[in-house]
């Protein structure tokens, strides 16, 4: 029942009418309500008079929340303050504060899901947040996520940065900020979020494994290219459709670029598979060894555990490059090649069994002049592929994802 609304007779009614326009004689002869159970009499104290004026307050929730929507709440409050005034005065302007509440609440949800949402991950952007989150949707597939969620993004997609927790699709020929080349659930979906140290080593280990499928020859990617990544924090985890890893390759600088990077291998010769094949494999373990700023003697342990990974993809690089049928590569470079690996591979399985420091350096350097690298120029110059001496952007996922 509306407010004021009453089916019996109320006691003690007020001897005037608050609402009636001065100087106009009111029904029933008298300046009161007419007394209870007088015939005739109304079910509903009388609305208050139509106003010719429209309340400033719902003009200003309406500015307020169509203009300002990261700040929608100021539109809220200006919206119910206008409700609430046109109630007692009888001013126009219910629709507009009504339209203020409605585009203050769409503005406030979008302000609350930027901050949740944060910004994407990566040891190259400091003032950034640590990952990337969604507060949209049910969550249940990727459907159920805004547009611009980085986490609907598919391989071969580029996209702009339109904002905290939005990536914005566009087409690669187009300036844009990065290019999505893999994208795959996390391991483990259920349960509790597993913490930020644990998706950083996914996400690097994910991201590194998956770079070789989209650009078949790393060495090509232009220098001031490293590779990024996303995955879900505690805030998003909530979601299951942001239970997900996307890596990306981006301008270290965040500046933009156009073109894709995108080489499949089915568009190399044989040859120039077979050798990408052997060696790539031997890059994704060289680029998991410890940080360049940390010495042997800092963890030499953690060298052991590397070194034992470099042994066997130096073991399994001789292997592929032995049993390879070449065509057009020089076969004596291959073969001198095969030796030194196999090699470093006994070095660094020397260097991972070591129980002192010294042997353990030794070893290490020692491999270090087994890896080949002339003989690995000299057949990517041959064979027409990159072969610029270091890898620019190879493994560079962000310790501290983007």
């Amino acid at each position: 029942m509306p407010p004021g609304a009453h089916t019996q007779p109320v006691p003690g009614a007020p001897g005037g009418n608050p609402w009636a326009p001065t100087g106009v004689q009111q029904p029933w002869g008298t300046g009161g309500y007419p007394p209870p159970g007088a015939p005739g009499a109304p079910m509903y104290y009388p609305a208050p008079p139509r106003s010719l004026y429209t309340n400033n307050l719902a003009i200003a929730s309406l500015i307020v929340g169509i203009v300002c929507c990261f700040f929608g709440f100021i539109g809220i409050g200006l919206g119910i303050g206008a409700l609430r005034q046109i109630k007692r005065t009888g001013e126009r302007g219910k629709g507009m504060a009504v339209t203020g509440i409605i585009a203050g609440t769409l503005g406030t949800l979008m302000f609350i899901g930027s901050l949740v949402n944060g910004d994407f991950n990566s040891d190259r952007f400091d003032e950034d947040s640590s990952s990337w989150s969604s507060s949209h949707g049910s969550g249940g597939t990727t459907s159920d996520l805004p547009l611009n969620s980085p986490f609907r993004l598919f391989s071969g997609q580029c996209f702009e940065r339109g904002g905290p927790g939005v990536a914005k699709p566009v087409a690669c020929t187009a300036q844009h900020f990065g290019e999505t080349y893999w994208v795959q659930d996390v391991r483990e979906k259920s349960g509790a979020y597993p913490g930020e140290d644990v998706m950083t080593a996914e996400a690097e280990e994910v991201c590194a494994e998956h770079l070789d499928s989209y650009v078949a020859d790393t060495w090509a990617i232009p220098e001031p290219v490293i590779t990024f990544y996303y995955y879900p924090d505690k805030a998003g985890w909530k979601f299951p459709a942001t239970r997900r890893i996307v890596c990306f390759l981006g301008n270290e600088d965040k500046s933009t670029r156009t073109g894709s990077l995108q080489q499949r291998s089915s568009s190399l010769t044989s040859d120039q598979r077979q050798l990408l094949d052997a060696t790539n494999q031997f890059d994704r373990a060289w680029g998991e060894g410890p940080d360049e700023d940390v010495e042997v003697e800092d963890d030499p342990q953690a060298f052991r555990q590397w070194a034992t990974k470099m042994s066997a993809a130096a073991t399994k690089q001789a292997g592929l490059l032995a049993a390879a049928d070449w065509h057009t590569a020089d076969k004596a470079t291959v073969d001198r090649l095969v030796v030194k690996s196999r090699a470093a591979a006994a070095h660094f399985l020397a260097a991972s069994r070591s129980t002192d420091l010294a042997t353990l350096k030794r070893e290490l350097n020692a491999a270090d002049d087994n890896l080949g690298n002339q003989e690995i120029i000299s057949l990517r110059r041959s064979l027409g592929l990159a072969t610029q001496e270091e890898e620019p952007a190879k493994h560079n996922g962000g310790s501290n994802p983007v």
